[in-house]
């Protein structure tokens, strides 16, 4: 179950974060309180048209609701509902990447800069031959 801290979630935007409570999670216990958010994730297969999208960044997405249901669970005599939903994506429009990433790029940007540049500096050399 992915977790992590509270996020800077936009205006007008639904934020989906819940704290996760002790108990229910055993593979965040050792994680302080504030930090156990957990966050849903969408997971696309086979969407190639999405190779381009930014690290982080705002979307609209069009979608149709093609499952909804409320589970009840009781575990340890603590009593939790999940609220779940499926989501049929039939598009994606991204908008503008947030500033944290423009202005902090990831080690993967670096590393594929640099490959880029040594690429066009090999171009641009004269052969010695």
């Amino acid at each position: 179950m992915p977790y992590t801290t509270k996020q800077n979630v936009p205006e007008g935007f639904i934020d989906l974060g819940e704290k996760l409570e002790m108990g229910h999670y055993p593979e965040v216990e050792d994680t302080k309180e504030e930090d156990r958010i957990h966050y849903p994730s969408l997971y696309f297969d086979n969407a190639n048209g999405l190779k381009d999208l930014p690290k982080e960044g705002t979307a609209i997405i069009h979608f149709k609701k093609v499952m909804e249901k409320t589970i009840t669970t009781e575990s340890n005599g603590k009593s939790e509902t999940r609220h779940c939903v499926e989501l049929q994506i039939h598009g994606i429009k991204a908008g503008e990447s947030t500033e944290s990433e423009a202005s902090e790029p990831d080690d993967e940007d670096a590393i594929e800069k640099g490959l880029e540049a040594a690429s066009e500096s090999k171009e641009t050399q004269p052969d010695n031959d």
